[in-house]
C-alpha cells in the first residue's frame, strides 16, 4: 500500500486516462453492435466488452506489472497474470457495465475499475462515456466527479428518498412481492438503470439516496468494488440487507447516504423471506 500513500494523484490520473480510452472504444461501437448476443445467464455481450478489457489489461500490465487482474470477460487466468499478483494487489475490471443498455443504444453504461488488496478497495474509477463523467476515489483521499469533491445526499427520510435498484430473478425482492410493493409505496421514487457500478456512483454523488441490490448468487467484485469505495469516501454507508457489514461476494447489498440507512433496513426486516 506504500505506493498509494506516495502517488495517489498519479494513480487517479492513470485510471482516468485508461477509462477515457475505454470510453473511446465504446463510442466507436455504440449503436453499431448488431444483433443482440448473450453469454451464460442471459448476460449481453458485445465486441466492445472484450476489446476494452484487453486494452485495460495491457495498460495495467505496463504500469503495474506486479498486480493481478480479474475481469468480467477474461476472468483471472488470461495470459497467466492471475487474480492476485506478486504485489498482493488485484485489479477488478468491468469493461462495459450495463452491456444490455449499451447494445440497445441506451446511455446507461460505464467502465468500472477497482484496485483491491485482500477485501479492501484502494482505488476506484467509474466512467460513463456518454456523459464524460469520471467518478474516482482513493482510500482515505475522498471521492471526486471530474476532479470535484463528492459527498452523499442530505435527504434523511425514506419518504423523500430516490432509491436505485438492482433486482435479479430469484433475489430477495423478486421472491417477496410484498417487500417490493412496500419499497415502491414508502419511498419517493424508485429507479433502475441496469448498471450497478454507475448506480453506486450516483449514490456517492448525491443523485440517489440509496441503492438496494439483491442477486440470486454472489455479487462479483468487478461489479461493485469501485462503487463501494466511492460511497465510503463520499460519506455513505454500506451493509447487507440485515444491516451487517457488507462482505465482498454477498448476494444482498444496501448502499446509502447513511441518513436513510436504518429506515431502509427496518423496512426490509418487516418482510422476511419464508424459506
Amino acid at each position: 500500500m506504500e505506493f498509494m500513500k506516495s502517488e495517489p494523484g498519479h494513480l487517479e490520473a492513470r485510471m482516468m486516462a485508461w477509462a477515457a480510452e475505454a470510453g473511446g472504444i465504446a463510442k466507436r461501437h455504440y449503436r453499431q453492435t448488431g444483433e443482440l448476443r448473450f453469454k451464460e445467464g442471459k448476460q449481453a455481450v458485445t465486441a466492445a466488452d472484450l476489446e476494452i478489457e484487453i486494452m485495460l489489461r495491457r495498460r495495467i500490465g505496463e504500469e503495474f506489472p506486479e498486480d493481478g487482474i480479474v475481469g468480467e470477460e477474461l476472468g483471472s487466468d488470461y495470459e497467466g497474470v492471475g487474480a492476485v499478483g506478486r504485489s498482493g494487489r488485484s485489479w477488478h475490471l468491468d469493461p462495459v457495465d450495463g452491456t444490455l443498455n449499451f447494445a440497445l443504444g441506451l446511455p446507461g453504461f460505464c467502465t468500472s475499475l477497482a484496485l483491491m488488496e485482500e477485501d479492501g478497495v484502494l482505488a476506484a474509477c467509474v466512467y460513463q462515456p456518454m456523459m464524460d463523467d469520471a467518478f474516482t476515489a482513493t482510500l482515505g483521499g475522498g471521492a471526486r466527479l471530474n476532479g470535484r469533491q463528492l459527498s452523499v445526499s442530505t435527504r434523511s427520510r425514506m419518504s423523500d428518498a430516490v432509491i436505485g435498484t438492482q433486482f435479479k430473478k430469484n433475489g430477495r425482492f423478486i421472491r417477496n412481492p410484498h417487500l417490493l410493493q412496500a419499497m415502491f409505496l414508502e419511498t419517493m421514487k424508485i429507479r433502475k438503470v441496469g448498471a450497478i457500478a454507475l448506480e453506486l456512483a450516483r449514490v456517492a454523488s448525491g443523485s440517489y439516496d440509496a441503492l438496494v441490490a439483491s442477486f440470486k448468487g454472489p455479487i462479483h467484485s468487478y461489479d461493485v468494488a469501485a462503487g463501494l469505495l466511492l460511497i465510503r469516501e463520499a460519506g455513505g454507508r454500506i451493509s447487507d440487507h440485515l444491516g451487517r457489514d457488507y462482505v465482498p461476494g454477498g448476494a444482498d447489498l444496501v448502499a446509502t447516504n447513511g441518513l436513510v440507512h436504518d429506515e431502509l433496513i427496518d423496512l426490509i426486516a418487516r418482510f422476511p423471506l419464508s424459506d
